[in-house]
């Protein structure tokens, strides 16, 4: 093997396994007119409804200015709202409007399909290491 060769990397071995969930959602949330982006940003508010701003950037690891762009998208096609809130005025709430909480099984159906066809192929000790392996490249 090439010492060049980006298969080699893990970057480019985790960016490949992105490749592939960002196509999975993609193509299932075509549909509803969804991007990948804006299912994890209704997936935080279907965890925390109501949730300020600054948190849900934080949650998601996400800057500000682009959450806002994600926000004006799915407020556009009524799938959230923004409220002023009451205890800081600096500050802005964020809700699910009643749309979102339609669609809210079949996009969790959506995202357990994706992973039980993930876990299905590992063991559940690997998935564990693998889930936790994760957990520890995405915090660090």
């Amino acid at each position: 093997m090439s010492i060049f060769s980006p298969s080699q990397y893990i970057c480019f071995k985790l960016s490949r396994a992105m490749r592939k969930v960002q196509r999975y959602y993609e193509v299932n949330l075509a549909p509803l007119e969804i991007t990948t982006v804006q299912f994890y940003v209704l997936s935080s508010l279907w965890e925390t409804d109501g949730i300020k701003f600054k948190e849900l950037a934080q949650k998601l690891s996400m800057d500000g200015a682009t959450l806002t762009g994600i926000l004006d998208r799915l407020e556009r096609q009524e799938f959230v709202l923004r409220a002023d809130d009451p205890e800081d005025r600096r500050s802005v709430l964020v809700f699910l409007a009643e749309k979102a909480k339609m669609y809210r099984d079949e996009f969790q159906c959506l995202a357990e399909t994706l992973d039980n066809e993930i876990k299905h192929q590992f063991s559940s000790e690997d998935f564990a290491i693998f889930s936790r392996m994760l957990n520890q490249i995405g915090e660090s």
